[in-house]
């Protein structure tokens, strides 16, 4: 049984999955939560794993796998995920898979067409990253204008409305093909076609952020 947790993106997903019996390596999505981020993942993780488990009529001990999105993502919702994931796993003596969000944008597209997402990295700054390459950020203009024009790229994008509306007008430009919220596929969607296959077993997944918390210091010298 495979358990996936994604708390990187706006909209929290939980997705149960078992092997099919009639044929081994073929994966089934029993049931599946999508919920949007309320800022309460500490609570809302353990609840929606109880239904989960409630409604599917499954035992915790029967999840063999856990798969965690370790992000980019929001930096208090990332973190609650991906600490909640450890620490099941170490409960259960599960395997703990990491993929990040950019991987799982990719595979949630389903698309043999060259990819390039295009995350939120704070404040006015983007992360970028085509394909498998490294990723880059900065400022969204200066990091797309050394990509070609057309060539069949398309784009998914997870971005404040400022950005958005820039991305848009670069698109434009660019001649790219935009892939929409409603194209994507779902997290246990994806799992059902993927499984585990390419990600790398973790002892302890540790959250990825394009760059740190913004954190205002204190003017009390006593508190710095």
């Amino acid at each position: 049984m495979i358990l996936a947790i994604n708390t990187a993106q706006v909209q929290h997903e939980m997705a149960l999955l078992r092997e099919n019996p009639a044929s081994p390596g073929e994966w089934e999505l029993i049931s599946e939560k999508i919920w949007l981020d309320t800022r309460n993942a500490v609570e809302e993780l353990p609840a929606f794993l109880k239904k989960l488990l409630e409604e599917t009529g499954t035992q915790k001990e029967e999840i063999k796998q856990i798969i965690v999105v370790r992000g980019p993502g929001s930096f208090t919702a990332l973190r609650t995920g991906v600490a909640f994931a450890n620490a099941l796993a170490e409960g259960l003596h599960a395997k703990l898979y990491a993929i990040d969000t950019f991987e799982l944008l990719r595979r949630k597209a389903a698309l043999a067409d060259p990819i390039l997402v295009i995350l939120h990295a704070g404040r006015m700054d983007a992360g970028v990253q085509f394909q498998d390459e490294e990723i880059k950020v900065g400022m969204l203009a200066p990091l797309l204008k050394d990509y070609p024009h057309g060539s069949g790229i398309c784009v998914v994008a997870q971005l404040n409305e400022t950005l958005q509306e820039e991305l848009h007008s670069l698109i434009l430009e660019k001649k790219w093909r935009v892939v929409e919220g409603h194209e994507l596929q779902t997290l246990g969607e994806m799992l059902m076609t993927h499984g585990v296959e390419q990600l790398e077993e973790k002892n302890t997944v540790e959250p990825l952020y394009l760059k740190g918390p913004h954190i205002t210091h204190s003017s009390d010298p006593w508190k710095q």
